[in-house]
């Protein structure tokens, strides 16, 4: 099977989405003050594994598992493994987000840093929820929409990219339908998307268009991102990542 440009063009950068290790800390924080002790940790769509190398550190009596579905991203994991002296601990699957290879109730924490809108936030809770413990935790951080009242130009992006994007009040409804509880939730600071992210990824694009001059998909996919770091240069207070932490009831 060829593989598909979009994971060729984020393995140039060295994470594939939004965030650092102080917001992820934040984000665990919020279920260490909850929990205590060790546990399984499950890293959906780790990507090349910066913030599944986090959660090492941060809870260093936890296993994780750390997924994705390609497998150059994982090997890039394995590596960090070996040099993170977490041997032992990090075990990685190549899985898909939404046909995970593990029995119910197998895991205390599940982990998804800018990742659960590949298949769909209420969908990635709905199905991630039963691999979870009585009492467990889901942490997702993703895009959404921080207005009802988008400006035309980002509200026209964003029909075109991403049409399932939501406000973070839908989210928030998301998690009481699913019938989890809501624990805590924070804005990822725009300064931070510049930083780890767009600030990246713009510094690439004249790279990869020469690599992918003659891919048409993967130009689309470049051009769409170009557009996106524009259109966040000009609004970063209308969309943003959010992150959200829900807890499965006892």
């Amino acid at each position: 099977m060829e593989t598909h440009p979009i994971f060729k063009i984020f393995d140039s950068v060295p994470r594939q989405g939004a965030g650092d290790d102080e917001h992820t800390g934040k984000a665990f924080s919020l279920i260490a003050e909850q929990r205590k002790g060790g546990g399984e940790i499950l890293d959906v769509g780790c990507g090349k594994g910066v913030q599944t190398m986090a959660l090492a550190r941060l809870c260093p009596s936890c296993r994780i598992v750390a997924t994705d579905i390609y497998q150059p991203f994982l090997d890039a994991v394995d590596e960090k493994i070996v040099a993170g002296g977490f041997s032992g601990r990090i075990k990685t699957v190549c899985a898909s987000m939404d046909d995970l290879p593990f029995g119910e109730e197998s895991f205390d924490i599940i982990w998804a840093e800018g990742c659960s809108s590949i298949i769909g936030i209420e969908k990635a809770v709905l199905y991630w929820k039963k691999f979870l413990k009585q009492g467990g935790y889901i942490m997702i951080s993703d895009i959404f929409w921080f207005t009802e009242s988008p400006s035309d130009e980002v509200r026209k992006f964003f029909a075109e990219f991403h049409p399932t994007m939501m406000t973070e009040e839908k989210g928030f409804e998301i998690i009481q339908k699913a019938g989890l509880e809501k624990v805590g939730s924070f804005r990822l600071p725009s300064s931070v998307w510049e930083e780890s992210f767009y600030g990246t990824l713009r510094g690439k694009f004249k790279e990869l268009e020469e690599e992918f001059a003659d891919d048409e998909t993967a130009l689309m996919i470049i051009g769409g991102l170009k557009r996106q770091t524009k259109i966040f240069e000009k609004y970063p207070d209308e969309f943003g990542n959010t992150y959200l932490i829900m807890k499965k009831p006892l």
